[in-house]
């Protein structure tokens, strides 16, 4: 294993090129937000006077939708003006650690690698396996690994209770919680416990980083220039930003809590669904406070297919939709300062776009279909007031995001995140009890998902009852308003196509286990000779080889060689399949003893969790430099006497 360097201090001040100061791209950015808020004043002003007479219900849906579009990215510009700067702090020797891993119907050969990896962290501390499924065979294993196990023999209050309930049978001061599907760096607690001496202070999360690119919430082919999660803003910006307000978030898994913090509010919070997010506003409403560690120190898998991700989506959105209800969130009943109220009906404001999002995806349809328009007003009026309201909107985001938004790849996940959000919105209203659902962990038959396809057909159908009227029969939208509403139903229609391609890729992939892509050089021997060659794949089972020599060809049968990872030197056996002169070859790995193979997996997935750090797009990517540059050059004018 390579040896563990001191991180680098996360700070929002990786600066453009020019030299441009940290201070003049903050001020850069409040004129930028200043600038996009009185444009949308006069914008929403100006859109009170355009309603269509004819169809005043319809017109002022479509106007509250935009209104309720344009205070939920206004909130978020708030949020992400500033981030906390972050270093891990020298840890102290000596402190009390549990590390739980909660389970209840995940595969024991799942739960054993998150096992092996947190046995491996390397501060002192005690792993728990916290079984609610009562599994003697993940007993069995939890004794071979020299890990303590916890089972129940009822499942009331789900994961929280799971939690609450080993907090009864272990006594350390501080608590790390890793889901059954999470692999923990060695170095985790090191760099977490460090901030705990602040007395105060209830838990440090770290990011949720996916290593199955795979997965229905990855776009792109896994460059790092290219690849894209769902998750990426608010794992490494809109964190970041609670982070400065003393509100981030617990999100569940990859985070140290204190016991007495816990105790505090009576334990992890079993009334709702989400018991992070309500464990996190009891926490911060106590006078408690948070740091979020924007290190990437583990990895887990992201759901497979479509139907998995609605599960999950369906489960947060309901969770975040109690929390509100339950905790009185509008209408102030809890003791949190401002900011960090805000920061929580952020996250809850997210939840309640479902229905906004349909009505949208729907709108122009509806228009060319029964041909009615919300607004009334001539092309140069309109250009003039949404045109600019628009552009920079889409640059405001885009900067105070640091790089971490697609707008795109995001609209493609607001539209399949959509029916989970409609579906959850009940939620806030209902006192209907509402049961833990864990997200699958393995593949299964996938489900079909009609909702995109839906959306698809209905925009297809108006397009084509349009196209038909405006060359076969009476066109009923004259002038240009019929070009606008083409444009958006033809957008929905590209929007909803995405989905289904995403959907169909991940239904179509079967594999198990996710390939790793890499680059390791391997001598393989046989009882023929040796053979020099490349590992392009890995996965937990197999790899794929390419000859170093163009030349050559891979050997064929069983092979033996030694593969370098994380700079641990792996024993590996492979039977490869026959390969023309040149080309790639794969095959099954298989080991000698259940130690090489655990050894193997582990250093593996430590490979991986390096990589998706360097991979993460550059803090504070800026997109206005020469506004910054101007204000520095005001700031460093010398002042007349």
């Amino acid at each position: 294993m390579q040896k563990q360097t001191k991180p680098p201090p996360y700070k929002d001040s990786a600066l453009p090129a020019g030299h441009v100061s940290e201070k003049s791209i903050v001020h850069a950015r409040k004129f930028l937000a200043g600038v996009y808020f009185v444009i949308a004043a006069v914008y929403f002003l100006w859109r009170l006077t355009i309603f269509n007479p004819s169809y005043p219900i319809y017109s002022f849906l479509f106007y509250l939708s935009e209104l309720v579009g344009f205070v939920w990215l206004a909130i978020n510009l708030l949020s992400l003006l500033h981030f906390a700067p972050r270093s891990s702090p020298p840890v102290e020797k000596g402190l009390a650690v549990d590390v739980y891993i909660p389970t209840y119907n995940e595969p024991v050969s799942l739960v054993r690698r998150t096992a092996i990896a947190a046995l491996r962290i390397t501060y002192p501390h005690e792993t728990w396996i916290l079984d609610d499924g009562n599994r003697p065979e993940m007993r069995e294993m939890a004794e071979e690994l020299g890990c303590r196990y916890i089972a129940r023999s009822e499942n009331k209050g789900a994961k929280a209770g799971n939690l609450n309930h080993a907090m009864k049978e272990s006594k350390g001061d501080f608590i790390a919680v890793f889901d059954a599907d999470f692999i923990a760096a060695p170095s985790f607690l090191d760099r977490t416990l460090g901030y705990f001496t602040d007395p105060k202070l209830a838990f440090v999360q770290t990011p949720q980083e996916f290593y199955n690119f795979d997965s229905y919430q990855h776009l792109g082919d896994g460059r790092a220039n290219d690849l894209w999660s769902e998750h990426s803003l608010f794992f490494h910006a809109q964190q970041r930003g609670r982070d400065m307000h003393n509100a981030a978030m617990f999100c569940g898994s990859c985070a140290v809590l204190r016991r007495t913090a816990l105790d505090d509010v009576g334990g992890f919070a079993e009334a709702t669904v989400t018991e992070d997010m309500h464990t996190s506003t009891l926490l911060h409403a106590k006078g408690w406070s948070s740091v979020y560690h924007p290190e990437t120190l583990s990895a887990g898998l992201a759901p497979h297919d479509a139907i998995s991700f609605q599960r999950q989506r369906i489960r947060w959105a309901e969770g975040a939709m109690q929390i509100a209800r339950l905790e009185g969130l509008f209408a102030g009943r809890m003791n949190l300062t401002p900011l960090q109220r805000m920061a929580y009906l952020l996250h809850v404001g997210n939840y309640i776009e479902g229905p906004r999002h349909v009505f949208l995806y729907i709108a122009s349809a509806v228009t060319l279909v029964f041909y009615i328009s919300p607004i009334k007003v001539s092309f140069a009026e309109w250009s003039l007031f949404y045109i600019p309201f628009l552009l920079v909107g889409l640059l405001a985001y885009k900067e105070f995001s640091r790089g971490y938004t697609k707008v795109i790849k995001n609209e493609i996940f607001n539209m399949a995140r959509c029916p989970a959000l409609v579906r959850a919105f009940p939620a806030l209203f209902s006192k209907k009890h509402i049961d833990f659902k864990v997200t699958p962990k393995v593949r299964k038959k996938p489900l079909p998902f009609l909702f995109p396809w839906f959306i698809l057909v209905i925009n297809l159908v108006a397009l084509a009852n349009a196209g038909y009227d405006e060359f076969f029969g009476t066109p009923r939208i004259d002038g240009w308003p019929i070009l606008i509403v083409v444009m958006w139903c033809c957008l929905g229609t590209w929007l909803a196509w995405q989905v289904c391609k995403l959907t169909r890729r991940c239904n179509r992939n079967r594999r198990s286990f996710s390939r790793f892509p890499v680059d390791i050089p391997v001598t393989l021997k046989t009882a023929k000779g040796k053979a020099e060659a490349v590992v392009t794949e890995l996965s937990d089972r197999g790899m794929s080889l390419k000859p170093q020599n163009a030349q050559a060809a891979l050997p064929s049968g069983s092979c033996r060689g030694v593969i370098a990872l994380c700079g641990k030197e792996l024993p590996v056996q492979i039977l490869l399949r026959p390969a023309e002169a040149g080309q790639k070859s794969g095959g099954a790995l298989s080991w000698d003893s259940q130690e090489e193979c655990d050894d193997y997996e582990y250093f593996m997935m430590m490979d991986r969790i390096g990589k998706l750090e360097e991979m993460k797009f550059p803090d504070n990517k800026t997109y206005i430099a020469p506004l910054a540059r101007c204000f520095q050059k005001l700031r460093s004018s010398p002042k007349p006497a």
